[in-house]
């Protein structure tokens, strides 16, 4: 049985998915999780505290797939395929929650001073730092190409980044899209010896 918290969260991502977070308003939010709106501000200091905690979950479940994949001593080419394997599996079981994530990325919910903004940054310096140990690990061992370490890394994460706001947020249906994205950047970065 879920807690009031619960409720208010899993509620908040259904309407911040469907709706966005600026069309939705607190007391949406406690009617669909059938609690009084009062309830809200006890658990949630504002609708901007619940954004938070919904985006808190969702990158915290995406860094514990990463960080997983460090201890698997693989090549850097087979952490960077792992990687987005695994980022697919988040977005094919989570994706409501990165709709959340990527439908409202412009607003102004995410200003340098919000706690969105932080919390999104720091996982994004997060990610980027471990791609580019991942491609760096590749280039030793042989197994990636030689390429400008850290603008592949955000290379990689921005045509991932595209690939889930076109089919999520634009909702294009186009099979296979994320797996011929993710052969499509594979490909680029594959050392020749490899």
């Amino acid at each position: 049985m879920q807690s009031k918290r619960e409720k208010i969260i899993s509620a908040a991502i259904d309407l911040f998915a469907e709706k966005g977070f600026g069309n939705t308003s607190t007391a949406e939010i406690a009617a669909k999780s059938q609690v009084a709106h009062g309830t809200i501000f006890y658990h949630f200091k504002s609708k901007q505290g619940i954004l938070y905690e919904v985006l808190r979950q969702i990158l915290e479940k995406t860094s514990t797939a990463y960080k997983e994949i460090v201890a698997d001593h693989l090549s850097g080419y087979a952490c960077i395929e792992e990687l987005l394997h695994r980022e697919m599996t988040i977005v094919e079981q989570h994706s409501k929650e990165v709709m959340v994530l990527i439908r409202d990325m412009t607003d102004e919910i995410h200003s340098p001073d919000s706690q969105s903004h932080q919390l999104i940054k720091s996982f994004l310096e997060f990610k980027i730092d471990l791609l580019c140990d991942f491609l760096r690990k590749g280039i030793a061992d042989n197994s990636i190409r030689r390429v400008p370490v850290e603008e592949t890394a955000w290379f990689l994460d921005a045509a991932l980044y595209g690939v889930m706001h076109s089919s999520l947020i634009k909702q294009l249906s186009l099979p296979f899209l994320y797996e011929n994205a993710k052969q499509l950047c594979l490909t680029a970065i594959k050392s020749q010896t490899f």
